[in-house]
């Protein structure tokens, strides 16, 4: 399972687009691209002859890990005669990259929690850098009317007591805006009165146009130069994208702390790479200017034709080698049904349709937008530039009605916390205090709820948690002095606190911190309510899906990898089925037998159900959602990455199954109640093992039935269902933890035993027909 990390981030969609092109090119298919942000020239011969040099003398080996001595000295004269900047050998260090001079130096400048300013329109790999390094990203919008130029009135809003620094990019990947010497001097103004680095990012700032003098951020004054870590390379000007060399300069603090930090990841860059760019930064530097001009000239053709477009407005840089212009009025337009909605629907269109490969503009935080590069050929943008004219002439008024918002919350948290099932009353009334002491500087929500017939009250300083929690339950007063029988605690934003949960059985409190994804507060809640309905009222709860025939329910009850959300959709698929509780139901025993109750008033379903049962998508629009994709870089889908029909490339404003951690809470009444049965007799009992070889329906004694449910393994079974191992009863929400409480619950599944039939059902070789047979005793 990979990290929440790693979950936090997407790929590179500039990437991705790029290889797609390519693939459709391979493919024989005639492909446009213009999603590439790379120069189209060779690198210069001098700079290729001294790579090749360096592999004749066998300089093949580690070199430095800051980078070789020479290259360093390079990189200061180059500083020094193209801008009058001064370094020490020690404030400059060599890397596989200006990204990975990036991410180097984020590791070393930012603590958890610290925030870094990113002006929007941004590179797409700004953000994840500050995520990786566990920073906080506060994204500030410009507007094009600014020229995409960051305002001091919008930087000094935008400063807090947690920022670290701010991440400026001159020029601008993907705009091409650039700052002139006195719009610096007005951020610089801003800076100077604060306690904050600038990271100036100022890989393009070689690639000017129209007479305009790059003004390098640190040049602003020393004073300004100690708050200043440039990152710059040789990939842009000198066309050395694949030989990987990157720089950064600043204070020689932090350049010690990106080179302790480098020698654990990269270590030194490819040495035969560094000497290539020793040759271009020391060597002629006639190249650059012709490259230069030549952008400079292809900026002004595409420029020109965009201009002519009815409909679309393009701004005009006088940097790197993007244009990035509006096509918002295109939007609700279609070709033979195709819609679009956003820019990736367009980018998907223009693949599909123009062959013609960009980059939308949401990749970039400004989905109006488009970007086009001109680091191509002209043979290719005039190629290009008449297939995006023709395909956006050919969009026509769309006759559909405009499709409504998700109403989707998207949470910093997105999975299980770690758990403590049995803190003590002294660390119970501690943590207690810590969280009441919390509520007390913001706002606070709180609503008891009834479940299974143990009130239980929230209280949160989450709007989000609120809302789930009060659709999720059925309500109980909080008027008329009704005392809780437990209370949870679910408090956001407390400095230097993992996410993490505790419980206390002898006060039934339940704790949780830092966490505003719904699905730990839910788990605990029925953690709690199992824990006081089953010492108080006899009442069992049981971690299953459960559906209903004839008056009577069978429960699918296994750990995951048994196709048990397959399976039991499969089942409803057959009129005669119901459906009665998909996650989490309480037993009773009555006359008639033990009654199962869903106590739920709406259900928590993962909204990647859609797979099994492709109906409740139209329901899920209607519910509320948390953590739904919208983004094609979110997807989590490794097949669908791996297809070539994503809904989110063709416009889609969101996809349902993408992701494993989105979630919906479905009225299941909106099923009809031909579709939906709340309570029932429970029946039959299946505990699923998913295998080649065993067969497809076993009769077990309730005894080792019993044995397999306390240990929380199946023969054959893959993985645990709890993030420590194995989840007894197959119950994550289960938090016994004292032999007692967990003998108590062992009677309370005997007990259950007695009146059900137990079967040990193999979903490697048997399906839904199967568990009808044994149900009905009647073949499908």
């Amino acid at each position: 399972m990979v990290s929440e990390k790693a979950n936090q981030i997407g790929t590179s969609p500039t990437l991705k687009i790029s290889a797609k092109a390519r693939a459709m090119r391979a493919e024989g298919i005639d492909v446009i691209d213009l999603s590439v942000g790379e120069p189209d020239f060779n690198t210069p011969a001098n700079v290729k002859a001294a790579g090749v040099k360096a592999i004749e003398d066998n300089f093949t080996k580690y070199t430095e890990n800051e980078g070789i001595p020479e290259l360093k000295k390079a990189v200061i004269d180059r500083l020094r005669e193209d801008h009058g900047l001064s370094y020490a050998p020690g404030e400059v260090i060599i890397s596989t990259g200006a990204k990975s001079s990036l991410f180097h130096l984020l590791q070393a400048l930012v603590n958890e929690g610290e925030e870094v300013i990113i002006p929007a329109p941004y590179w797409v790999t700004y953000p994840h850098l500050v995520t990786l390094a566990k920073g906080k990203p506060v994204v500030v919008p410009t507007r094009e009317e600014h020229g995409f130029l960051l305002t001091p009135e919008a930087l000094k809003a935008a400063i807090t007591p947690a920022t670290k620094a701010v991440l400026l990019n001159n020029p601008s990947n993907p705009t091409g805006a650039t700052y002139a010497r006195p719009q610096l001097e007005a951020l610089a103004a801003v800076i100077r009165g604060e306690d904050l680095y600038v990271i100036a990012d100022e890989i393009y700032g070689k690639l000017v146009y129209d007479g305009f003098a790059f003004t390098p951020f640190a040049s602003l004054g020393e004073d300004v130069k100690k708050k200043t870590i440039l990152i710059d390379g040789v990939s842009k000007s000198y066309s050395m994208t694949g030989w990987r060399i990157g720089y950064a300069a600043g204070p020689a603090d932090i350049i010690g702390a990106m080179a302790k930090i480098q020698s654990h990841t990269t270590s030194n860059p490819c040495s035969i790479s560094q000497k290539a760019a020793l040759e271009a930064l020391r060597g002629p530097q006639h190249e650059v200017s012709r490259m230069a001009a030549e952008f400079q000239r292809r900026r002004n053709y595409v420029f020109m034709r965009l201009q002519a477009v009815a409909g679309l407005s393009c701004f005009k840089p006088q940097g790197a080698f993007y244009l990035f212009p509006n096509v918002s009025s295109f939007y609700d337009k279609e070709f033979q049904g195709m819609r679009m909605r956003n820019s990736y629907g367009l980018a998907y269109y223009l693949l599909k349709e123009a062959r013609l490969a960009i980059v939308p503009g949401d990749a970039f935080a400004a989905d109006e937008h488009i970007r086009l590069s001109y680091a191509t050929s002209m043979e290719n943008l005039e190629k290009g530039l008449d297939r995006i004219v023709k395909a956006l002439s050919d969009l026509k008024p769309s006759r559909k009605a405009r499709v409504a918002a998700l109403n989707n919350t998207q949470t910093r948290v997105r999975k299980s916390v770690p758990v403590e099932p049995a803190v003590t009353v002294p660390l119970r009334d501690a943590l207690a205090a810590e969280m009441e002491n919390h509520l007390v500087s913001s706002p606070v929500y709180e609503w008891n709820v009834n479940i299974q017939g143990v009130i239980v009250r929230l209280r949160t300083n989450v709007a989000h948690l609120y809302d789930f929690w009060m659709e999720n339950w059925y309500p109980s007063p909080l008027e008329g002095g009704l005392e809780p029988h437990g209370v949870l605690y679910a408090v956001d934003g407390i400095a230097g606190r993992e996410p993490r949960a505790y419980f206390n059985s002898e006060t039934r409190t339940g704790v949780l911190v830092n966490t505003d994804a719904y699905g730990p507060v839910r788990s605990l809640a029925l953690g709690l309510v199992m824990d006081t309905a089953e010492r108080m009222l006899l009442s069992h709860g049981v971690r299953g899906m459960v559906a209903e025939v004839g008056g009577r329910l069978l429960a699918l009850v296994g750990p995951p990898g048994t196709r048990k959300t397959e399976l039991f959709f499969d089942l409803l698929r057959d009129g005669r089925f119901r459906l009665h509780s998909t996650d989490q139901f309480f037993v009773r025993h009555a006359g008639d037998g033990p009654v199962a109750d869903n106590v739920e008033r709406k259900l928590y379903l993962p909204t990647n159900t859609v797979e099994s049962r492709p109906p409740l998508a139209p329901l899920f629009d209607a519910s509320k959602c948390e953590n739904v994709v919208v983004k094609k870089e979110d997807c989590q889908n490794a097949a669908c990455l791996r297809g070539e029909d994503c809904r989110l490339d063709r416009g889609s404003l969101f996809c349902y199954k993408a992701s494993k951690e989105s979630h919906a809470l479905l009225d299941p009444g909106w099923l009809g109640s031909a579709s939906y049965a709340r309570r029932g007799v429970l029946r039959w009992v299946f505990l699923l093992r998913n295998d080649p070889t065993s067969p497809a329906v076993v009769e077990l004694d309730r005894e080792e039935a019993l044995r397999l449910l306390e240990s929380g393994e199946i023969p054959g079974q893959k993985k645990g269902l709890g993030s420590s191992g194995n989840a007894p009863y197959f119950n994550p929400h289960l938090l016994a933890s004292s032999p007692e409480r967990m003998e108590l619950h062992k009677n309370l599944w005997r007990r259950l035993l007695q009146d059900v039939s137990v079967y040990l059902f193999n979903s490697g070789a048997g399906g839904a027909a199967d568990l009808k047979k044994a149900v009905t005793g009647v073949e499908d």
